[in-house]
């Protein structure tokens, strides 16, 4: 009778500890969820103009960092007309692009200023097939801005990212059934890379860095494939 007991005691811990483990699981991949909400932003409709947000949250974003560098991280939300703190001290950053950003990011200390940096992407609802990537600093109770890289909408052709958290890409075709693709980015060292636009063709940035306050000086990437057209 005890051993039977004793089986019967051991198979509810067995069966326990696997709903156990079945439950940490499922919180794991809820909260690798919460960290990717670059993923399910946007629905893709023919006509970019009709884009709508997956979330009906207030803010889409929401990123932490040390933004005015006085050695305590502050959170920085995006609600697709400007960025805004949990910190009141910190001036709000209206956005330019009518349609607000495509990622945020904590891009660190670049320009050693001892705040972190942010980056996004400016996105406008008109067919110019073309945005701007932007790299923004905070000091001095003012938002500055200290790099830009205008930002086709043209796929990069020998680019093929593996998982969704690789690219953010947006595709629609037009009335010639041409598929286009918004832009490609890939994390990298926790930098970001673009495809940018140059006078000698179309390039890939590998990572930015800011040398200087100035931001006179930048660490470019290699050229990945120019174009011609």
């Amino acid at each position: 009778m005890k051993r039977l007991i004793l089986i019967a005691f051991a198979l509810i811990m067995l069966i326990g500890a696997k709903t156990l483990v079945a439950q940490n699981e499922n919180q794991n991949n809820q909260s690798e969820e919460k960290i990717k909400p670059w993923t399910d932003v946007v629905k893709n409709t023919s006509d970019p103009a009709s884009w709508t947000w997956n979330k009906n949250e207030n803010t889409r974003f929401a990123i932490r960092g040390d933004w005015d560098g006085d050695g305590f991280d502050e959170m920085l939300y995006e609600s697709a007309t400007k960025l805004f703190s949990d910190n009141d001290d910190i001036t709000p950053l209206n956005l330019p692009g009518d349609l607000g950003v495509f990622f945020l990011i904590n891009e660190g200390d670049l320009d050693g200023d001892g705040g972190d940096e942010i980056s996004f992407m400016s996105v406008n609802r008109d067919w110019s097939n073309l945005n701007v990537i932007r790299i923004w600093s905070y000091n001095g109770y003012r938002w500055r801005e200290i790099f830009q890289t205008e930002v086709h909408i043209w796929d990069c052709p020998n680019y093929r990212p593996e998982t969704p958290e690789e690219s953010f890409t947006h595709q629609w075709k037009r009335k010639n059934n041409y598929s286009l693709s918004k832009v490609v980015l890939k994390k990298h060292d926790g930098i970001i890379d673009v495809i940018g636009i140059h006078p000698n063709g179309r390039y890939a940035i590998e990572e930015i860095k800011i040398l200087d306050k100035s931001a006179s000086k930048r660490k470019w990437g290699m050229i990945i494939q120019p174009r011609d057209d």
